[in-house]
């Protein structure tokens, strides 16, 4: 996934495999016993950014996450209407947003824009499906790429 968007981008393998570390390093605090909400479309998940086996393994590191202690994992699900477009993925940090473009990230640290963004979170866990129901998007999605790989 990291190298279609570096091709785009003309980044060296070098960086490429250095982004990957970092993230992989990142997900550890999944771990560390802080409070975590993930929010994440089904058409995301559905939209294949690699090939299906690399899906499948995306999908099946989601559905153990949903039961990781202190993490909050839900779907906003196909066909539920929501309550506000987002036109970019975001990550909400204690006091500041990152949001990401295609080639860079905003920082935002302004406390009325967090604020937005706060609530805009607060509107689409009203519309995501957690738990058990989230688990079996996930599974159906696993089915679906399975199915591409076998056929």
């Amino acid at each position: 996934m990291f190298r279609t968007q570096a091709e785009l981008l003309q980044v060296p393998d070098s960086d490429i495999e250095a982004s990957v570390r970092v993230r992989m390093q990142r997900q550890q605090v999944l771990y560390q016993g802080k409070d975590i909400e993930i929010v994440v479309s089904q058409h995301a998940l559905r939209h294949p950014v690699a090939p299906p086996d690399a899906m499948l393994g995306q999908l099946a590191r989601l559905v153990s996450a949903v039961d990781i202690p202190g993490l909050r994992f839900g779907v906003l699900p196909e066909f539920r209407r929501l309550p506000n477009i987002t036109m970019n993925g975001f990550i909400m940090l204690d006091d500041v947003v990152q949001v990401e473009h295609v080639s860079a990230e905003l920082t935002i640290d302004d406390p009325e824009q967090i604020g937005i963004y706060r609530r805009l979170m607060d509107r689409l866990w009203q519309v995501a499906c957690e738990g058990d129901e989230a688990r079996a998007i996930l599974q159906r999605l696993a089915a679906e790429y399975r199915h591409q790989t076998e056929g």
